[in-house]
């Protein structure tokens, strides 16, 4: 990953799955890597409104915030915002968080725009991106390529706008299964690669 300029490392994956000892590690490599940029807890709140309502407690995501800011200043803290989340009780870990990145299946796709609504309202200072689906995987197949035009093309101009600071592909396993929507993805990256964002 040494070619990269900026390398984000997860200490919550997918499912939620954290394990203290990898977590030590990274920061190990926060203390090592230049081009180290920060960490990602995905999956990280559980959907609950009480009880355990995220995979680290609020001083548990403290006290890796500080553990952090100490080694360098600029490192950013990202998570995992699914729309379905957004109206719970997380604003003291909103808190603690620097980017947003925001996710929603099929259904929440024609409803961007009131999504990023409760989004700046529940997040109003932290940078935010656009998480993109290449894939319906409650159906196991490709996302249909109207929805995948739709949540790019919105995204192109929220970044335009200067409402989000970037657009993430989740393309994991999925880019080389020949789904219609990929190889559209492709096609438009080319297309919008010139365009100029606004700093």
């Amino acid at each position: 990953l040494r070619p990269l300029e900026k390398v984000v490392w997860s200490v919550v994956g997918s499912g939620g799955f954290t394990d203290p000892r990898e977590t030590e590690e990274v920061l190990g490599l926060a203390k090592t890597l230049p081009n180290f940029a920060g960490i990602m807890l995905d999956d990280f709140f559980t959907g609950k409104a009480e009880g355990k309502r995220a995979q680290w407690t609020v001083a548990e995501l403290e006290s890796i915030r500080k553990r952090l800011r100490a080694i360098r200043s600029d490192f950013q803290i990202m998570v995992t915002l699914y729309y379905r989340h957004v109206d719970l009780p997380i604003q003291d870990y909103l808190e603690l968080i620097d980017v947003v990145t925001l996710w929603g299946g099929p259904s929440d796709l024609p409803n961007l725009e009131a999504n990023l609504e409760r989004v700046e309202k529940a997040a109003p200072r932290q940078r935010k991106m656009l998480g993109c689906y290449l894939a319906d995987f409650s159906k196991a197949s490709g996302l249909p390529v109207p929805l995948m035009k739709l949540q790019c093309e919105t995204g192109l101009r929220w970044l335009k706008e200067k409402r989000i600071q970037g657009m993430i592909f989740l393309a994991n396993t999925l880019a080389d299964f020949g789904f219609e929507s990929v190889d559209w993805v492709r096609k438009w990256i080319a297309e919008v690669a010139d365009v100029k964002i606004p700093d």
